[in-house]
């Protein structure tokens, strides 16, 4: 495995300025930010982050993680998040490694792991969307040969989705293996919550009721309401609420839509209602906060 030093050469190579970037490799990305941010919201997809520089603090539902270097998080399925780094510089920027998850990736290896490694409990526990643990070691040196092949392009063909795949292995063997083998199995209840998850993205503008949905994935009313609380921290109509709000501030900021528009844009039937929700989730009512963000952004 290559120094640590040299691996920070990469990266800072391959995210010469702060933003984040897709790379050569399919599926994954290098994070980079070079002051301590503002407030930065959207929905974050299934995906492995490995902190190498600096401290980044991320709300995922109600709960906030705050994770640095030396330490990962998994996010086993789509959940709007509220990211803000906490210590970064231009001399020292915060830097972090991402491989999206793979769901047939995922499928495919857990299938074919040997008894001995299954996890046979993905029903028994209590899984989450959202987990940080220390970086293992053999994890980190994968990472390292796969930021390693962004200065060897030729090899990337051949040798990325080998280290992709280990990359997989090595996360389902570990100690947050069982949360994304429950919500990749299907027929467990995970499994039935992430489906919800993903028709709420699909169709957040959309009322719908409770009961609906839990017919949808085939759950039990209870069942269903206690266990999406229990996976995403929020229940069912208040996930549906931060989706459209999310969407709504990036309407406004990234497409230049006004609030009006902006509120209808996103299913909101009442001006009134999403002006006082809006406040209620940023802190502040749209126009403000927009200007607020931009003064920010140009500073």
């Amino acid at each position: 495995m290559v120094k640590n030093g040299t691996l920070l050469d990469i990266l800072l190579r391959h995210a010469p300025e702060s933003r984040s970037f897709n790379t050569a490799i399919h599926g994954f990305r290098i994070a980079r930010r070079d002051i301590p941010h503002f407030i930065e919201r959207c929905v974050i997809n299934p995906a492995i982050f490995v902190s190498v520089q600096g401290r980044k603090r991320t709300i995922f539902g109600k709960i906030p993680y705050e994770y640095g270097a030396g330490q990962t998080v998994v996010m086993s399925m789509d959940l709007p998040g509220d990211s803000v780094v906490l210590d970064a510089s231009p001399e020292k920027p915060f830097l972090s490694m991402i491989v999206e998850l793979d769901a047939a990736l995922i499928t495919q290896i857990s299938a074919e792991l040997p008894v001995n490694q299954k996890l046979n409990d993905t029903g028994k526990h209590n899984v989450v969307a959202a987990a940080c643990t220390e970086t293992d070691p053999s994890m980190l040196d994968a990472f390292t040969r796969l930021v390693e092949l962004l200065d060897k392009p030729e090899q990337i063909e051949f040798l990325a989705p080998m280290i992709i795949r280990e990359i997989h292995y090595r996360l389902l063997i570990g100690p947050l293996g069982k949360n994304v083998r429950a919500i990749n199995t299907l027929g467990t209840q995970s499994n039935k919550i992430a489906l919800a998850v993903k028709w709420l993205e699909e169709n957040y503008k959309a009322p719908f009721k409770i009961e609906e949905l839990a017919k949808y994935v085939n759950m039990t009313v209870s069942t269903f309401h206690r266990n999406f609380k229990m996976m995403t921290t929020l229940s069912p109509l208040q996930f549906q609420k931060k989706l459209r709000l999310f969407e709504a501030q990036r309407l406004m900021l990234i497409e230049g839509l006004d609030i009006t528009d902006a509120c209808y844009a996103v299913g909101y039937e009442s001006l009134t209602q999403f002006n006082r929700e809006y406040k209620r989730m940023f802190g502040n009512p749209p126009l403000k906060d927009v200007k607020d963000i931009v003064t920010r952004m140009s500073s």
